[in-house]
């Protein structure tokens, strides 16, 4: 079966994997099906690549008219191009089927005629099917697999596709990337760019947001709920103890640079009095004078109206909540206070600083769901004059 083409009635940039794929062209198709095809996919021109890195080896052994020894001392010193390894012949047939088309090229085509065939153990081919769900973790993307194990990427490609296995580090990778477009488009969509966690009056919670988001691209109810297993846990909790932290060390390419998270989680403790997801691309002095008066103030209403609520029950249930309540009111007291230091001190973002410089303040006063910044930089970009 050719693996499935990006759906090309769609503009394909900046387009997440969960909805260029259809999965068997059907548009109610579940989420992971949807994955699968396009990992079948992303596989195949990543072995095309591999291939043409072994071709491309093999013309410059011809150029430089390099012997036998000459290129024992290479690979000795290199490594073998993986894209010359043996190939299962059944992998080899359904490869040229399926994928035909990447190997238009004479030479591409004739490199895959004459790639030398090999069998594989029953043992040997269980170790590296057990290992696919290992794709994409730490280091272990398809070339550093195929290394590992000394085999081509055609087996890979065709065991990939034959175990219908979804590796749980490439698929909450794919949901992070979705979740961070979605929100950050119905952040832009909102008019102050600032949403609550938590349902306030005139301010419904970012999860029915994206749920309202989700359904308006043509996801069904049942595919929204799927999101849960591609995260590993449930979308609210994902949002509320891990976007942020996911999306900064997703961003994080380079490693002795900072962060550069363009929506930001502030958060009152761990309480949880106030949660709020903001977008760099609105946050303004105005917005952190609307936090305090709107936000914060109704947030502080719906818990005392909540106290009133619960005044006369005795239950344990009620006891409980009464507390968290009372926990809830202290953070958000202290979290309003360290929001007035703010602006008493002039804290005036602004989007051309970049994202150091404006959330520096915001960490050092412990508003931030988790630190954004090591030391050196919070220190470097309170410090900084431009």
């Amino acid at each position: 079966m050719n693996a499935e083409k990006p759906d090309k009635s769609i503009e394909l940039d900046n387009i997440s994997e969960i909805l260029r794929y259809k999965g068997s062209a059907c548009q109610t198709s579940p989420l992971r099906d949807r994955l699968l095809s396009y990992l079948d996919y992303e596989n195949a021109q990543l072995t095309q690549l591999q291939l043409n890195e072994a071709i491309i080896n093999e013309l410059i052994f011809e150029v430089y008219n390099l012997g036998a020894e000459d290129r024992i001392q290479v690979e000795t010193k290199m490594g073998r191009p993986v894209g010359q390894l043996p190939v299962l012949a059944e992998a080899v047939n359904q490869w040229k089927i399926a994928n035909g088309e990447l190997s238009e090229i004479k030479e591409a085509k004739e490199f895959v005629n004459n790639l030398p065939l090999a069998t594989f153990e029953d043992a040997k081919i269980r170790e590296i099917k057990n290992g696919l769900t290992t794709l994409y973790q730490s280091n272990n993307d398809l070339e550093e697999f195929c290394i590992r194990h000394q085999i081509n990427p055609i087996n890979v490609w065709y065991w990939f596709k034959e175990a219908n296995v979804l590796p749980q580090a490439r698929a909450a990778e794919i949901a992070l990337e979705f979740l961070a477009d979605a929100i950050r488009t119905v952040l832009v969509e909102d008019d102050d760019g600032i949403i609550p966690l938590v349902g306030l009056p005139g301010e419904p919670r970012l999860l029915d947001r994206l749920e309202k988001h989700c359904l308006d691209k043509g996801f069904t109810s049942a595919q929204f709920m799927q999101l849960d297993g591609l995260l590993g846990k449930p979308l609210n909790d994902y949002l509320e103890h891990n976007f942020f932290k996911d999306l900064g060390d997703h961003l994080n390419l380079f490693m002795y640079f900072p962060k550069t998270p363009f929506i930001w989680h502030l958060s009152s403790g761990e309480n949880q009095g106030l949660e709020i997801f903001i977008s760099i691309y609105k946050w303004s002095r105005d917005n952190l004078f609307r936090l305090k008066t709107a936000f914060i103030s109704k947030r502080i209403e719906n818990l005392e109206y909540r106290q009133i609520q619960l005044k006369d029950s005795d239950s344990a249930q009620a006891q409980s909540e009464k507390e968290t309540i009372r926990l809830q009111l202290q953070e958000i007291a202290e979290f309003t206070k360290k929001v007035e230091e703010l602006i008493a001190e002039g804290y005036d973002p602004k989007l051309d600083d970049g994202v150091g410089k404006n959330i520096a303040p915001l960490q050092k006063k412990g508003l931030l769901k988790c630190d954004v910044l090591n030391a050196k930089q919070l220190d470097k970009y309170l410090k900084a004059d431009w």
